[in-house]
């Protein structure tokens, strides 16, 4: 069995890079807690140049210019370790987080089960440059090693620069020339050797197995195995999510739209990047901004969210943040937002092939913006799509979100019988009928008198007679010289003398006669 093993060196410095690229190849430190405990709590390579160490004092670090001082943020580095993990579910389906060091409290490792992903993606060489090329799109600056054991890739890739393959049997060789403390091995172990005369892992494995639990326990065991690459470590695989996440900590708040948007643009071709690694788009996206608190008072955050379900799947960051411009326009925050989280909630991408002789239909992302700006001008919940009821009530509809329905070729089918269309009026033309023997006879409506002709009918029906919107009603169809003409006289010769089929029907509750609509 195979085990690949994706390492971001420094994690919590390139969790804030990655959303921040203009601080690429420039020196990066991380502060950390409490004033006036503040120190620095990790630094990218270009820092260390400089010569910045982690547990240097706030006041050590102000000698030192040219440097980029951000805060650690938890949650960024929580959705930073979310999209290392969606790397390598680009490769395996079975992936786990990797084990910590004793004193780290973060994860930058992702450790990926390779079995049966060679008939896939080729030979281990050609997955960890795979690998190492998903994570470069997604921002990191990793280490990719491909080993016989989970622990063992683990090791590999956090001693190792760049990409790393051992092959099979050889990895307790590779370890060897790793020192101790790229095992992670706690300090007690590590000074316990020191003493003895131990540096690296090779001085390690040739101690004896009996002598180890002796003095070390089963803990020391467990580390001696490690160096000799041969200890075994279940890997225990993650569930795929349901959603994806970004969030980011404002270093000051911002109260105006424009620099707002510039935080959401970062999040947003994040997100669109990694859904893009898995082939899904965005079906809809919750925007949650956390508000600055005037009553310092009250420890519950305050919160903005907006919600937006798209009506076709999108992952043009640039169409989506026109979307989310317009919204918070409308809806904008009650007071200055000092953090951003976005969750996507991923569907199928939409694929569709149009054909050649199809009629051409507007872009549905670029629709999206456009009745985004309609609702914009005339009211939120003003402007959709009717959908029919499931009732006999009539013109009962719902209003829904407008969604762009799919050009598909028409299929040649035989020639079915026709059938009759109705143009109702809005509103219904008052109206009165005579009757005789029975019968409807004459239809009074619009100032002129027309005898019924011929007639069907009646059909009587009603419906929530249980609350305040009781209807009942008794419809007739009728045919009669037209009350309108349907087409202009010049055209037709004798437009005064037609005659039409319409639909009257009696509301039986107001005891009133209306003209419904006309037959085509």
């Amino acid at each position: 069995m195979a085990f690949a093993c994706l390492f971001v060196p420094d994690f919590p410095a390139q969790a804030v890079v990655r959303l921040e690229p203009e601080l690429r190849g420039k020196p990066v430190a991380i502060l950390a807690g409490a004033p006036p405990l503040t120190k620095v709590f990790a630094v990218n390579r270009e820092a260390k140049e400089l010569g910045v160490e982690t547990g240097m004092t706030k006041a050590q670090t102000e000698a030192f210019q040219g440097i980029a001082w951000r805060w650690r943020s938890l949650s960024q580095e929580a959705t930073a370790h979310a999209a290392l993990l969606d790397c390598a579910w680009t490769i395996s389906p079975r992936v786990d987080d990797g084990p910590r060091r004793d004193e780290q409290d973060f994860s930058d490792t992702a450790v990926l089960d390779l079995a049966g992903c060679e008939k896939l993606f080729g030979s281990p060489e050609k997955i960890a440059h795979d690998l190492k090329r998903v994570a470069s799109e997604v921002g990191f600056e990793s280490n990719v090693a491909v080993a016989g054991s989970p622990l063992a890739a683990v090791s590999a890739a956090q001693g190792f620069a760049g990409i790393t393959v051992i092959p099979d049997g050889e990895e307790g060789v590779r370890i060897g020339r790793l020192s101790l403390e790229t095992l992670g091995i706690p300090f007690k172990f590590a000074e316990t050797l020191s003493r003895w005369g131990i540096h690296t892992c090779a001085e390690f494995a040739a101690l004896p197995e009996i002598a180890i639990v002796e003095r070390l326990g089963q803990e020391g065991l467990r580390w001696w195995r490690l160096a000799q690459g041969t200890d075994v470590h279940p890997l225990i695989a993650k569930d795929f999510p349901s959603s994806f996440e970004e969030r980011m900590d404002l270093e000051s708040p911002v109260d105006l739209l424009e620099p707002l948007l510039f935080v959401l643009n970062r999040l947003l071709d994040q997100l669109c990047v990694r859904l893009r690694l898995h082939i899904f788009a965005i079906g809809e996206i919750k925007v949650t901004l956390t508000l600055e608190r005037r009553d310092s008072r009250k420890k519950e955050p305050l919160l903005h969210i907006r919600t937006i379900r798209l009506p076709v799947p999108a992952r043009d960051s640039k169409l989506l943040l026109k979307v989310l411009q317009l919204d918070l326009e409308a809806h904008p925050p009650s007071s200055p937002v000092t953090a951003v989280s976005m969750l996507a909630i991923p569907v199928k991408a939409r694929s569709q092939q149009f054909g050649l002789f199809l009629p051409l239909s507007p872009d549905p992302e670029r629709l999206e913006v456009a009745l985004a700006r309609i609702q914009n001008t005339v009211g939120e919940n003003r402007i959709g799509a009717p959908v029919l009821l499931d009732t006999h009530s009539p013109d009962s509809f719902q209003q829904s979100r407008f969604v762009l329905p799919e050009i598909r070729e028409k299929k040649s089918a035989a020639a079915g019988q026709a059938t009759t269309a109705m143009r109702i009026y809005r509103p219904p033309l008052p109206a009165t009928v005579e009757f005789q023997n029975g019968k409807p006879a004459f239809l009074g409506c619009e100032g002129v008198r027309r005898q019924i002709l011929a007639f069907a009918g009646p059909w009587r029906r009603k419906g929530d007679w249980w609350s305040e919107t009781a209807w009942a009603r008794e419809e007739w169809d009728i045919e009669i010289r037209t009350l309108r003409p349907k087409v202009r006289a010049e055209l037709s010769g004798n437009g005064e003398n037609e005659t039409a089929l319409y639909r009257v029907y009696k509301d039986l509750r107001a005891k009133r006669w209306f003209v419904e609509g006309i037959y085509d």
